[in-house]
């Protein structure tokens, strides 16, 4: 019988599988995630003081969403570029998808943030 073929495809689509899932986030944080744009010639780097961003980067003039992992009960600073940007304060304590506030870079590498809707 050709067991072991079948045994190697199954394991192959195990470990595909398991890579498409998603990591848990990491403890003690709560997700916002933020469409970054960069519309600038380098890749950028976006981050959150006590917190983590996935991805840490977003390539050159591309857009996507990035999901930033924030401290609960800690203060904390989302970063582009290791630049202040986002201040708790300026989300409300909203949590989760957020489509009414969103990260520019311009072709120049000015970085700015807006929010339409739901803004402080």
């Amino acid at each position: 019988m050709p067991r072991l073929p079948v045994l190697v495809l199954a394991s192959a689509l195990l470990v595909a599988a398991c890579a498409l899932v998603d990591p848990p986030a990491p403890a003690g944080t709560v997700m916002l995630q933020i469409n970054v744009n960069n519309q600038f010639g380098l890749p950028v780097e976006v981050g959150v003081t006590a917190g983590e961003a996935r991805p840490p980067t977003v390539p050159a003039k591309t857009k996507g969403d990035v999901q930033f992992f924030v401290p609960m009960g800690r203060p904390w600073t989302i970063t582009v570029n290791r630049q202040d940007l986002i201040l708790q304060s300026d989300v409300s304590g909203r949590t989760g998808i957020i489509r009414d506030i969103g990260i520019d870079v311009d072709q120049q590498g000015n970085i700015s943030w807006w929010c339409q809707g739901r803004c402080p």
